[in-house]
């Protein structure tokens, strides 16, 4: 366990890639009155007992602690490459300058986001990794170019008894081929949600024998959790880092990635957000 002072003030570029970088860096975010010490230990042993070791852990607590993390994580497993970092301050913004922190700071060619009180699967960081290095192509799809029709139009159509929609069904979409992926996304169980007719409600009690399976896909707004997007380090940099501080900006900013780079959907569920 080690201890990474923060960045001095300013712009702060991307670390350069090594050799012997990690694949994958997972930053958490955590927040002392808001995640017991017992749920980030079952994050933290959770880390620990993956049975691919091929990934660095940077911890981000918003604002001062009542108490050290080496008091909280005292006898308990962790992955050996995992650093704490404390802000001076608390920023309280969701986590999300947590996160931009971690991006500028990490190792990983790839990185993944989640919560203090999210859970992996044992088996996370080798079923992504095995995407990744899979010497098969993948199949990846894209829309042609899509054509907005403008309300005048519409209303126009609706008059003389068209169906718009009907001509552009048959644009086929096109296929590319490569080993590459820009995003991998995978499934996960939203503890404590609960299906209704018109979609999920949450019922917080519920979580530790209730849940619904989340694909993550398509990828678009209140259809995917922060945890579920996997990305280059490189596109997170040339974003901006996590630039959108709004409290649902990874729902904001996901779809646009989506919309932009190679995603690979996982079929597995590989953790669960409490």
């Amino acid at each position: 366990m080690r201890d990474r002072p923060l960045p001095p003030p300013g712009p702060i570029a991307g670390r350069p890639f090594s050799d012997d970088d990690p694949l994958f860096t997972v930053i958490v975010t955590d927040y002392e009155p808001s995640v017991s010490r017992d749920f980030l230990r079952r994050k933290m042993a959770s880390l620990a007992g993956q049975t691919c070791k091929d990934f660095e852990v940077l911890v981000y607590h918003d604002g001062p602690k009542s108490q050290s993390y080496a008091d909280d994580m005292a006898e308990s497993p962790m992955h050996p490459a995992t650093e704490f970092i404390v802000t001076p301050e608390r920023i309280g913004d969701w986590g999300h300058a947590a996160r931009d922190l971690g991006i500028r700071a990490a190792r990983g060619k790839f990185i993944i986001h989640t919560n203090a009180d999210n859970i992996f699967y044992p088996n996370l960081i080798a079923v992504l990794k095995d995407a990744l290095t899979d010497p098969q192509p993948w199949t990846f799809v894209r829309n042609p170019q899509q054509i907005r029709i403008p309300a005048s139009a519409k209303w126009l159509a609706r008059m003389l008894n068209l169906d718009l929609q009907a001509m552009f069904r048959n644009v086929a979409p096109i296929e590319e081929h490569s080993t590459d992926p820009d995003i991998l996304v995978y499934a996960i169980i939203l503890r404590g949600n609960l299906p209704v007719a018109s979609g999920m409600f949450r019922v917080f009690e519920t979580a530790p024998r209730q849940g619904v399976v989340f694909g993550g896909v398509p990828v678009k707004f209140n259809n995917i959790d922060a945890m579920q997007l996997v990305m280059k380090r490189s596109l997170w940099l040339a974003e901006g880092g996590w630039h959108d501080r709004r409290i649902n900006s990874d729902a904001i900013m996901y779809p646009l990635f989506a919309g932009k780079y190679r995603v690979l959907a996982i079929p597995a569920v590989l953790g669960e957000h409490w």
